[in-house]
């Protein structure tokens, strides 16, 4: 820009701070009274048609800049000035995202597991292996840790969103404060995109009414591609086109969203790639495995069978893993394993025949489906690299949110929803009369807690207990072949996923944001990993050096390598009993150094006790900071705790079209309250026509069956109608406080409450 240009009196004041930020630098702008911002690159002459800038990032998005050329009653004697497009820094990176559901550090073939994933150890040999990288212990608190660079109740995920409260740190919405890394890049120029789970929108803001401002499109991400929820049926999933219901798999036998999804991302990436080669994208990719229900394809399904992992039993299988982690040196060739818990779960030699063949079915579905998802996870790498764009892509593939999950209980169940309605010991006879289904569209399966504690070997328990390893050590392979020279290389530093927000954002050059819509935002508490990246700096200190962990009641506190963890008391499957009404203090603590105990096997309390004094006034401190009070112990409670919704105070639902995919949370509230169901239905000339009512809603005095939620989604045959328009009405309970109404609902409908 030339002096003369500056000179012009019809330039505007602001024009002139960021011309003067270009040539000063960014201290410049405060100088010159102009808000937070300035251009740090600049690419041709700035107010070209063609200019773009990188900004500092400050402000987002972006204050628009005064126009700085000229202008004179006739556009001849005019000047033109456009602001320049944003753009990221010049060396910035493509970024994909990968995290994984339900999944232990032992499930990974790349950490030392029997279940093969060439995706992740592709991604490990370009680049680095982390094994100590931590989850909070569940799904929507990692993921929102994961998104917004904060802790899980700082960002008002303490639980799950299905068990939100109305506590700051416990009402699952996402604050205003607290920009997601959606946000940041796309407001400095990435392409952003999120496909597969979103498990941070609030039960009652899910539905097509939304408010949108808590999914994706509104965290930041341009385009979403997945479901709402916890968890989906890959078969026909509640699946979404940005906020659009789409049914992708109506009419195509075989369709599964695991395969699905990867082929809308590498579509994504395509376009994105075809129409702007030199714009950076930014993906997150989560696939609903291995979240139950476990939907491979029955060819996956086929290919783990033939290789016969499981049959030994998961005593076994865990020593295995065990040997094979050592082997590969991803943990210390000092680990001690602990004993296998006898008194939790059955040892898999004093089990009967049926037992092992049915928790043998369990394990390979699994195993299938975490098969299945890392292969097409792999064609989403091998996409960006046939359009040449991998070298300069930084990967993170991170292994589950939490521990593996024994939300089935000891024994499995053929209908994961069962659980939560406090039915976890389905019969091993019962569950029999589905192994030919295991996995298909007839089960929303799980399996034995057996196979959960085999599969988070070396550490032990699961998802949901936040004070063990077994419920919140991941581990991640990561790679960025441009800058990564350490290939195959091991980090052992302490990581959290908080850390991954601030390592994505100082791998691109941006800055986290001091105001987003003119919103002060609150500081990132992770810290950036990208020191890792340098080989020199290979057994560097973590720069991590405390983090604290809480989940319903159980919790932690890291600090320089000891661990305060309170002594498990409640298997995950043990959702409805009493909770603990202090759990602040009604704990047995228990201390662990892991400098030298890398699998928490040793128990240090009696010997230092000062340290258990030091650690749990750390924690309490940690705990007030980062909104974890006030803590509470309760699991199956909280899942109807009262929570907004759109429903309150209405007493007649009606429904003219076809609902489908109504949340919990948008749906009328039939919780301990009586109701009718009528409907105005028109019967084919066949005359063939069934009603299902799925639900474990009465015992049945009527001429409806209803299916109990142990038998899943095998509907019985109600009432069978002669032709004609029927009008069918079902009272449950005696007083009649809600009237659901379907009316010219087409014959055949499922209504599912």
């Amino acid at each position: 820009m030339s002096a003369a240009r500056l000179s012009r009196p019809v330039a505007s004041r602001l024009g002139l701070a960021f011309a003067a930020a270009l040539l000063l630098g960014p201290s410049a702008c405060q100088q010159l009274g102009s808000p937070d911002v300035a251009y740090k690159e600049v690419n041709g002459k700035l107010g070209a048609a063609s200019s773009t800038a990188a900004v500092d990032g400050a402000h987002l998005p972006p204050p628009n800049p005064e126009f700085a050329g000229s202008i004179a009653h006739g556009a001849l004697d005019s000047e033109a000035w456009w602001a320049p497009r944003v753009v990221p820094p010049a060396e910035a990176p493509n970024v994909l995202l990968i995290i994984t559901d339900d999944a232990g550090f032992g499930v990974p073939s790349t950490f030392g597991g029997v279940i093969p994933t060439p995706a992740m150890d592709r991604v490990a040999e370009m680049g680095l292996r982390y094994n100590n990288i931590h989850s909070t212990a569940l799904c929507s608190p990692t993921r929102a840790a994961l998104i917004t660079g904060r802790n899980h109740h700082s960002a008002g995920f303490g639980v799950i969103s299905e068990q939100s409260t109305g506590f700051p740190g416990y009402n699952s919405i996402i604050g205003r404060d607290k920009a997601t890394i959606g946000r940041m890049l796309r407001d400095n120029g990435y392409s952003t995109a999120w496909f597969g789970k979103d498990h941070n929108t609030p039960t009652f803001a899910a539905c097509q009414v939304g408010p949108f401002d808590n999914w994706p499109v509104g965290l930041g991400f341009e385009y979403f591609y997945g479901f709402v929820g916890g968890d989906a049926n890959q078969w026909q999933p509640n699946l979404f086109r940005n906020t659009t219901q789409i049914y992708p798999f109506e009419g195509q036998e075989g369709w599964n969203l695991v395969t699905g999804m990867a082929d809308d991302a590498i579509d994504y990436v395509t376009r994105i790639h075809q129409i702007n080669p030199a714009k950076p994208f930014f993906i997150k990719y989560a696939p609903g495995a291995t979240h139950a229900p476990h939907h491979p394809t029955p060819e996956w399904v086929e290919k783990i069978r033939s290789m016969k992992l499981f049959d030994k039993g998961w005593n076994e299988v865990r020593a295995e893993i065990y040997a094979n982690q050592k082997r590969l040196g991803v943990i210390p060739a000092d680990s001690q394993l602990a004993p296998w818990p006898d008194d939790l779960l059955t040892p898999w030699d004093k089990l009967n025949d049926t037992e092992r063949k049915l928790f043998i079915r369990q394990a390979e579905v699994f195993a299938a489906f975490v098969a299945y998802s890392d292969h097409e996870i792999g064609r989403v790498i091998q996409a960006i690299d046939d359009i040449g764009k991998l070298d300069d892509t930084l990967v993170i593939y991170i292994n589950g949110d939490n521990g593996t999950s024994a939300e089935g209980g000891p024994l499995g169940t053929p209908n994961e929803v069962a659980f939560f309605n406090g039915v976890n010991m389905m019969p091993v006879e019962q569950q029999m009369n589905w192994y030919d289904e295991w996995g298909t569209e007839h089960t929303y399966n799980h399996m034995s807690a057996g196979w959960s504690w085999a599969f988070d070997t070396p550490f032990t328990w699961f998802k949901q207990n936040a004070s063990r390893l077994g419920g919140v050590r991941q581990n991640m392979a990561v790679s960025w072949p441009a800058r990564i020279t350490d290939k195959g290389g091991l980090r052992e530093q302490f990581c959290h996923v908080i850390d991954i927000v601030p390592t994505i954002l100082e791998a691109a050059g941006i800055a986290a944001p001091q105001a987003v819509d003119g919103i002060p935002q609150a500081p990132i508490e992770g810290t950036s990993l990208a020191y890792t990246f340098d080989t020199a700096n290979a057994e560097a200190p973590s720069r991590h050096s405390t983090q604290y962990f809480e989940m319903m009641g159980q919790w932690a506190l890291y600090h320089e390598g000891w661990l305060l963890a309170t002594k498990v008391n409640r298997a995950p499957w043990e959702a409805f009993g009493a909770a603990n009404t202090d759990p602040l203090h009604n704990q047995v603590l228990e201390l662990y150094d892991l400098n030298t105990d890398f699998t928490q096997s040793t128990d240090l309390a009696e010997q230092h006790p000062e340290k258990v004094e030091e650690l749990k006034a750390l924690f309490i401190a940690e705990a007030e900071k980062h909104q974890v009070f006030p803590m509470d112990a309760s699991v199956a409670a909280r899942l109807v705790a009262p929570r907004p919704n759109i429903t309150a105070g209405r007493t007649t639902f009606e429904y003219t079209r076809p609902m489908i995919g109504l949340p919990q949370g948008d749906s009328p509230l039939l919780l301990n309250t009586s109701y009718t169901i009528t409907a105005d239905i028109e019967v084919p000339e066949d005359g063939a026509w069934h009603l299902n009512l799925y639900g474990d809603v009465g015992k049945g005095d009527s001429d409806l069956t209803w299916q109990s939620v142990a038998t899943v989604n095998r509907a019985y045959d109600g009432w069978n109608l002669s032709v004609g328009y029927r009008y069918l009405d079902y009272d449950l309970g005696g007083t009649n406080n809600t009237d659901v109404t379907f009316s010219g609902v087409i014959a055949g409908a499922s209504f599912i409450f």
